[in-house]
Order: structure tokens, then sequence, then C-alpha cells
């Protein structure tokens, strides 16, 4: 499929194209954007003059698509990762920024993909695409070997970004979204027994349990820090999909990751239990980096994954998976005893 004008050429592939992509892919192929990427190729990146495009879907949500984008020129073929946004989110490029100024750079150990460009007028990030397995590739597909090497990375760069990232954005209100977790807990509830009595139960739990904003000091989050999100590149390790970053307990990213371990075993292994060992390694090389009071609520946290996690299986699968949110809800119930 092809978008645009002759000399502006940007191939999809069809399959890529369906109606929740269409809006965001109707955004790259205005010229404005093709004359970003052509300054981009000659006086950024040195690569050459532009010979043609090419744009694949990688991951669409309800007010963002992320697209992998190829370009050719004189020099070969060069990979950007570009971000169409429906609001202005300039402020993730500016917090980037920011980590690449805090030694997230290109050439560091722990790193952060590029920021390149953010077109205002079209809500539209260029990223430098980071090489590589990235950490879900390594625990689904490896040996017991790169579990505990790629678990050991994952949580040193979080120790890191943790240590030095600056305070950036909103900082994060609990109480106030206790509401959301309101949300998730009625969703399975609708689903009836036994969903609904154990979601219910583990709700008022994290209710009593939640710490307050000054139980602990707040840092730089991540807020999307799981497997999927982590590029093992030779000796580096660079965390993708800052979106949802902000500052909050340390805690609560430690538990997004071992959630989503356990979720990934759970789904793809046969067992929530499969990678403990690497959940195991990723905390403890987590802690011995880290801040000695940084997973002082991890237990609550961690609960509270497992109840959004049950919230999926039942909103987000189709067909909903009552046996994987109930296994969620009794990991939840666990982690709080």
């Amino acid at each position: 499929m092809s978008v645009g004008e002759s000399w502006m050429k940007l191939e999809f592939t069809e399959a890529e194209v369906n109606e929740r992509v269409a809006p965001f892919a109707a955004v790259l192929a205005q010229e404005e954007f093709h004359k970003e990427v052509d300054r981009l190729c000659v006086s950024e990146r040195r690569w050459g003059t532009r010979r043609e495009m090419r744009a694949r879907a990688l991951k669409w949500h309800g007010d963002r698509c992320t697209f992998e984008i190829a370009v050719r020129t004189e020099s070969g073929w060069h990979h950007v990762i570009g971000k169409v946004y429906k609001t202005d989110r300039s402020d993730v490029f500016q917090a980037m920024e920011a980590l690449r100024r805090a030694g997230f750079s290109e050439d560091a150990e722990f790193s952060i993909p590029q920021p390149l460009v953010y077109l205002s007028s079209l809500g539209v990030r260029l990223e430098e695409k980071v090489r590589g397995p990235s950490a879900k590739d390594l625990f689904l597909n490896g040996g017991p070997h790169e579990h505990i090497a790629a678990a050991e990375r994952c949580g040193r760069w979080l120790a890191r970004f943790h240590a030095v990232s600056p305070r950036l954005g909103n900082v994060a209100d609990l109480g106030a979204e206790f509401v959301r977790y309101r949300y998730w807990t009625d969703r399975v509830t609708d689903f009836g027994e036994p969903l609904a009595s154990k979601s219910e139960r583990l709700f008022e739990e994290l209710n009593t349990a939640a710490p307050t904003l000054a139980a602990i000091e707040g840092c730089g989050g991540h807020g999307s820090y799981i497997p999927e999100h982590v590029i093992l590149s030779g000796s580096r390790t660079a965390a993708i999909d800052l979106d949802e970053y902000d500052v909050g307990d340390p805690s609560r990213d430690v538990a997004w990751f071992v959630v989503s371990l356990q979720r990934l075993a759970l789904r793809y292994l046969g067992s929530l239990h499969a990678l403990d060992s690497a959940a195991q390694q990723f905390l403890s090389m987590y802690v011995a980096s880290g801040r000695e009071d940084a997973i002082v609520n991890f237990p609550f946290y961690r609960a509270l994954e497992c109840l959004h996690g049950a919230k999926r299986d039942i909103v987000g699968q189709t067909p909903p998976a009552p046996d994987r949110a109930e296994i969620m809800l009794d990991e939840g119930l666990r982690a709080l005893c």
C-alpha cells in the first residue's frame, strides 16, 4: 500500500494499516514528515539522500502508535522508531533529552533510545532504533544461563535509573489512583465467582495496606518497566517506551517487572513460577545495586499489579482467561500475607 505523492512515497504492508492504525499512518504520509526525514538523513545522520521509505506498525494504543521506519539511501537501509500521538507529548522528548544528559546516552552501559526530533505540529517523535533482542525474547527462548544474565542486566539498569535519573513529570498520587483500581476490581467482579469474591478481598486488602506518599522518597519512575521494554544490545542495556515516566515509589517499577515476568511464564511456559529464578536474580541484583529502602513497599505494588493482570485477563483477552485471572488474584493475596 502506498501513501503520499510519488516523490515522497511511503510504503506500508497492507495488513499493518487497519482501522486503528490508519489515522496514525496518515500522519506519516504528510509532506512535513517526509521533509523532516530528508533533513535527518542528510544533515544529522549523514546517511545520504532518501530513495525509499517504508513503515511497519509495531504497537497501537488508543492515544499513540509506534512504527518502525526504514529509509534507504545510497549508503543502505537505516532504521528509526517513530511514535505518533493524538495529543502533544513534547514532554516525553524533553524527558528523554534530560535522561541522555544524565548519562543514559547511546554509548553508555545503561541507556535509552536516543531522541532525534519531535515534530510538534504532527505529534511525531523520531528516536533511535536500538538493535538487539528484548529481555522478553531471552526469557522465553533462552536457556537458564541467558535467563539469569538478562535478569541481572535488567535489575542493574533499573537500579541505575532510580539512582540518577532526574525527577521528571507528575508525582504519582496513589490515593487518587484508587478510583482506577476500583474499576479494575469491578470488571473482574462482573465475571462472577470465584473471581468476584477474590477480587473484592484483594481490593480491600490493598486499600488497607496502601503506603502513604511520605512513606518513602520518590524517584524518577519508568512507569512501564517490563521485559519487553528492555533491549540487550551487546554490552549496552537500553529501556524503551518512556511514555509513562513520572516520579514515584521505586517499588512500583520493581513490581511491574516481576509480575510481568510471572505473567510471561504463566502464558507461554505453563506455570506462574517457571521464571522464578530469573525474578529472584533480578531482585537480588536490583537490591545490591540500589537504595536499601527501595523495595519496602514491594509486596503492596506486587499485589496491585496482580489485580491489574487479572483485569487484563478478563477485559483484554478474547476469549477471556478466567483461569489465569484467578491465579493472578491468588498471587496478589499471597503477596500481602
